[in-house]
């Protein structure tokens, strides 16, 4: 009877430390979840991506059409945006835009078009 009572008690042990752990998971989730941002930094908000072209007038430079058709929800720097202006322009060489020379842009809109 002593070893029946023995394991039982064993067993209990085991399962206390199984619950506690998975509870220690659990809250660990949870909290990790609450922090990663507040419900005003993640709405419902949907977002287009569209590609326009745009006339490049003078004075012109990539950086100031990037000041002026990127955001910082979709790009984290002006630098990520004239990346992607360059490769959609297949300018790997050089920044070089001419006045009254198209090129393509993108930007961001939750109107659906």
């Amino acid at each position: 009877m002593r070893t029946l009572t023995g394991m039982n008690r064993r067993q209990l042990m085991i399962g206390a430390v199984v619950l506690a752990a998975v509870m220690v998971l659990f809250i660990g989730a949870f909290a990790i979840r609450s922090k990663a941002g507040s419900p005003a930094e993640y709405d419902d908000t949907v977002y287009y991506k569209y590609i326009t072209m745009y006339r490049v007038c003078s004075g012109d430079t990539l950086t100031s059409i990037a000041e002026q058709y990127m955001d910082e929800i979709h790009y984290s720097s002006v630098s990520e945006y004239v990346s992607e202006v360059r490769q959609m322009n297949q300018m790997y060489f050089s920044d070089e835009i001419k006045a009254g020379e198209l090129i393509s842009i993108c930007y961001y809109s939750t109107e659906y078009k």
